[in-house]
């Protein structure tokens, strides 16, 4: 009987050991972990296509502008997603180091319309 009542004990701190080592938040919805997966791949698509602009000198205005113009309906989604809840998690991280990673990126690649469609987003929820 006491073999039995401490093996009990031990599965139960076992398993409050598990417990405390869990992320906290929940797993972002389907439809916004979609959401996400888009937002985050416009925006390393404009940042990559920026670099590669800028890298053979002075690009066209007109390209720079569509440049941005993807990292800004990528931010924009972005910023719908965190305006929902920041603290669900994609892909291991909760949307909200999602966004402030974000801002470090497209600060980086030079893409400011879509960095600050970003920082508004932060700026209404703090």
């Amino acid at each position: 009987m006491i073999a039995r009542g401490a093996i009990a004990l031990a599965v139960l701190a076992l398993a409050a050991g598990v417990a405390g080592c869990a992320k906290p938040g929940t797993p972002v919805p389907s439809k916004q972990a979609d959401e996400l997966d888009v937002a985050t791949s416009r925006i390393s698509v404009a940042c990559g296509y920026e670099e590669e602009a800028t890298a053979t000198g002075h690009p066209h205005p007109k390209l720079l502008g569509w440049i941005q113009s993807i990292a800004v309906s990528g931010a924009d989604k972005l910023a719908s997603v965190y305006a929902r809840d920041q603290s669900d998690i994609y892909q291991g991280e909760s949307v909200g180091a999602i966004v402030g990673d974000s801002i470090s990126l497209l600060a980086g690649c030079r893409l400011p319309a879509a960095r600050h469609v970003l920082e508004q987003a932060l700026a209404r929820h703090h």
